[in-house]
């Protein structure tokens, strides 16, 4: 059986085969970040991230992008209802359904890489943006204004929340039946309030798009206010990003929970549950899962506040909040990685017979996972280097971003308790690859 796959088997913790040794990779990473950040103060001096963001247009390829978001489109709302239909009807095993393979690898996972890479893809063919866009077309006019905690965004907080909890907590969060409700009732939820309010309002709270789109930012392919499309620079999205308190939460909350994933595959986390099960399983690991993202975002908030107390800037956590981007994306490309490309392939096995009902549509349903496809060592290298390297991205923005904002003295002094966060975040994320 595999691993009980998807929410058991997340992770890197727990690894003994890194290149390096835990603390070399720890310390290296750290001194890595150091080093950038006083090569940054000595020869960084003008801001320069804004002015390439925008990019410029790519005529040529909107033409194509048009006729394969009509593809994507149709295929994508047509694997939506088979995964769902495939959480009520076929086998509640992790094996013999396509659902949770879908939903965790596929989607979770494959959906922000693609995202970093292809930018804005999943508003473009998500199957609730399409039929949000069909109540749009059937819902009587109405002008209702929608609540603040929708308006605001913090409604975002809810699918993130809850499938962290369902991923990492739960312990029946593989189980095909749980995860048809699930998409079933987040469904549900969206159009209802599509209907009430619009897509455009409702769309506030389908977190999984808000975050995929910030995400987007880091990718060289990016759409205007005007929906056309344009190439940048890879990365420098992030300098336009307009962040705020909610979407600082989101990113922070997805964050906690891909530091979750790595606590909870450590041998003392594995010594601290040992004997337990079902619901008590459930409420340890949901308290770690609480406590872990609390960490990271008072981390993270504290380090604002002593920014912001040095600048006499109160919106100091929303300016740098976009910096936190390139750092959720390293993490989750070392975590998720190697899952993706080994166990994700189990994706093309089960798209033959989606509901364990003996079929082999496609000729795939004999396949075999290739574990060769990928070697530990390089498994290990893009490990650390997507950590170090994501938090190298966010000090060169946290620091293209202070000298945009204040004089040299001021914007080197505020990244000070940034830098220090930032170093803490490396190593923590170093030593849990090793458990």
């Amino acid at each position: 059986m595999l691993n009980e796959l998807f929410v058991f088997a997340h992770g890197v913790g727990g690894r003994s085969d890194l290149p390096i040794s835990t603390w070399t990779a720890a310390w290296s990473g750290a001194a890595v970040l150091l080093l950038s950040f006083a090569a940054l103060g000595l020869l960084w001096h003008k801001p320069r991230f804004a002015k390439i963001a925008e990019g410029r247009p790519a005529q040529k390829g909107e033409r194509f992008v048009s006729s394969l978001q009509r593809v994507l489109r149709a295929f994508l709302l047509a694997l939506f209802f088979v995964v769902l239909v495939g959480g009520f009807v076929g086998p509640d095993t992790t094996t013999g359904n396509l659902t949770p393979v879908t939903v965790y690898i596929i989607f979770w996972i494959g959906g922000s890489f693609l995202s970093a890479l292809f930018g804005p893809w999943w508003r473009m063919v998500s199957p609730w943006e399409t039929l949000g866009n069909l109540v749009d077309r059937l819902r009587p006019q109405k002008d209702h204004t929608p609540p603040k905690w929708l308006s605001s965004g913090w409604a975002a907080m809810v699918p993130i929340s809850l499938f962290h909890w369902l991923e990492l907590a739960y312990h029946n969060g593989s189980s095909p039946r749980t995860l048809g409700w699930a998409m079933l009732l987040y469904t549900i939820w969206l159009m209802a309030m599509a209907w009430q309010w619009g897509w455009e309002n409702a769309r506030k709270a389908e977190g999984f798009g808000v975050l995929f789109q910030l995400i987007a930012a880091l990718s060289p392919l990016h759409a205007d206010q005007h929906q056309r499309l344009k190439v940048r620079a890879p990365f420098v999205g992030v300098a336009a990003v307009t962040m705020t308190p909610a979407l600082i939460a989101l990113v922070l909350a997805a964050l906690g929970g891909t530091a979750f994933d790595g606590v909870s595959r450590t041998g003392w986390w594995g010594d601290l549950t040992v004997g337990q099960g079902g619901w008590g399983l459930t409420a340890v690991r949901s308290m770690g899962l609480v406590w872990v993202a609390l960490l990271v975002g008072l981390a993270y908030q504290l380090a604002s506040r002593l920014g912001g107390q040095i600048t006499r800037d109160l919106s100091f956590a929303e300016r740098f909040g976009a910096t936190l981007i390139p750092i959720l994306v390293g993490y989750d490309l070392a975590h998720y990685f190697s899952l993706f490309l080994l166990e994700g392939q189990d994706f093309l096995r089960l798209i033959s017979d989606p509901w364990g009902q003996g079929w082999d549509l496609f000729g795939t349903a004999n396949r075999l996972t290739n574990w060769t496809l990928v070697s530990t060592l390089v498994v290990g290298w893009v490990q650390i280097a997507a950590i170090v390297g994501g938090h190298v991205l966010g000090v060169f923005f946290a620091h293209d971003r202070s000298i945009e904002l204040w004089r040299p003295q001021i914007a080197l002094r505020s990244q000070y308790p940034m830098l220090l966060v930032m170093v803490v975040y490396t190593m923590t994320g170093l030593i849990l690859l090793t458990g």
